[in-house]
């Protein structure tokens, strides 16, 4: 579990599903410190060792769908 941050302004951060048919990628919930959510899909880049922006959505299902659509590719 992970302890709140010590501003309420700083988003919080929560992995969905992470997928990993071709490559890794992953639907990510980001809370707003503003009280809106932001669902992530990213992908993950093995050279540089980070997690790449792909898409955003408010919609859960369609975040996951494209993370999973994405991970069927290879990179």
């Amino acid at each position: 579990m992970r302890s709140p941050p010590a501003n309420s302004n700083t988003p919080v951060t929560s992995d969905a599903v992470v997928f990993n048919y071709q490559r890794p990628t992953r639907a990510r919930l980001i809370a707003l410190g503003t009280g809106g959510r932001l669902w992530l899909v990213e992908a993950f880049d093995p050279l540089h060792k980070v997690w790449v922006w792909q898409d955003e959505s408010n919609n859960m299902e369609q975040a996951v769908e494209g993370a999973r659509r994405l991970s069927l590719f290879p990179s």
